[in-house]
């Protein structure tokens, strides 16, 4: 029985770019001059399209056009590596990504004022509707699109300094908080695996399927809880370790191990 049509297409662009022809990062032919090429409809065309999707070949960017997708090197993420340590002039996701011999990149940033809600209040130990700065990076690897991460502090330590600032802060905020008599001491993770939102979808460029990982972090000074952070990372290009306790260099997740 012969293949559908949408599939034969499919199969044929498939080709072309496990042989390289198409390149990754081009744009595949508008859908007009596929439906020409290959004597088929419309839905047809869009059909092939998304099966080519759905395998992670190609990525649909509305408004844009298909494009063939760049593979990606995964990242080792030290959850238990503490901001600055190993680089007093770097936060911890430059001095991580810079020690794995890659480059880091800020899409952009965004600083803001909201009303704590439940869940920040709760653990930041504040009251409901009180007063937050967030912080929200769009991370980037390489160029490609990594991690989302918005960091909430209390109003009456982030007032006034630059943590309120619009500026990547390159010594990283931990640092800044231990400047102003807030040194972390301690922090508590939590990490759970959710389908990704519609805006995390177009930032990472994901695949279907692909879900997103979600650490969040509170970090407390020996007198209080001081910032809340929420990192969410793509799962098919990081990979998420802890080191606890004295453990030998032979056994620590130091690299990415693809095998592993």
């Amino acid at each position: 029985m012969a293949e559908p049509i949408y599939r034969q297409i499919a199969d044929a662009l498939r080709k072309e770019i496990t042989s390289g022809d198409l390149k990754p990062g081009v744009r595949l032919p508008k859908e007009a001059r596929l439906e020409k090429r290959f004597a088929a409809s419309r839905n047809t065309i869009r059909l092939a399209l998304a099966e080519l999707a759905n395998q992670g070949l190609v990525y649909i960017q509305h408004g844009k056009g298909t494009f063939v997708r760049e593979d990606f090197v995964p990242v080792l993420v030290k959850l238990s590596s503490e901001e600055g340590a190993s680089a007093p002039d770097k936060d911890s996701y430059v001095a991580a990504v810079t020690v794995q011999g890659r480059r880091p990149d800020l899409d952009r940033l965004v600083v803001e004022t909201q009303r704590a809600n439940e869940f920040v209040a709760e653990r930041l130990g504040i009251d409901l509707g009180s007063p937050v700065v967030l912080r929200t990076f769009w991370r980037l690897i390489d160029g490609q699109p990594w991690s989302i991460q918005t960091s909430y502090y209390p109003m009456d330590i982030a007032q006034d300094t630059e943590i309120m600032l619009p500026d990547d802060i390159t010594r990283g905020t931990l640092r800044v908080l231990a400047e102003l008599g807030h040194a972390q001491v301690g922090y508590h993770d939590r990490i759970w695996a959710r389908m990704p939102q519609p805006e995390e979808i177009e930032f990472f460029k994901l695949r279907s399927g692909v879900p997103v990982v979600v650490l969040n972090r509170t970090a407390f000074s020996a007198e209080r809880a001081v910032r809340l952070t929420r990192t969410v990372y793509a799962a098919d290009r990081n990979r998420l370790a802890y080191d606890i306790g004295d453990v030998p260099p032979e056994g620590r997740e130091d690299e990415y191990r693809p095998s592993g």
